[in-house]
């Protein structure tokens, strides 16, 4: 699903030491999501993201920085985290598949 909210992201180096940024959700699924921040992530980091109707817990599958938005990190849910639109709904959300299924013919054109 595609999405955007703001959320807050806290993961911990190598060295045990927390750290927090704020990061906009990009998209998301039941098994991760991703999202841009100002901050690089290391792949294999575990992460907490934090919203507003709970939490979720991955670690760190990629990170790649983005010239005109910042970093944007794919992170895997782990520990029993699963994405749910019950359990959290972006403020901005969109299913893809919803476009092309209401499309004439289910054709979508660009």
């Amino acid at each position: 699903m595609l999405c955007a909210d703001l959320v807050e992201v806290w993961w911990w180096d190598q060295t045990g030491a927390a750290h927090a940024a704020i990061a906009n959700i990009e998209d998301i699924s039941t098994q991760g999501t991703a999202v841009v921040l100002d901050s690089p992530l290391s792949v294999g980091a575990q992460v907490q993201i934090r919203c507003l109707r709970g939490d979720f817990h991955g670690r760190v599958v990629h990170c790649r920085r983005e010239p005109e938005f910042g970093y944007v990190a794919g992170i895997e849910f782990s520990g029993g985290s699963r994405w749910s639109v019950r359990k959290y709904r972006p403020r901005h959300l969109l299913d893809p598949h919803s476009i092309i299924k209401s499309a004439p013919g289910g054709r979508v054109s660009i």
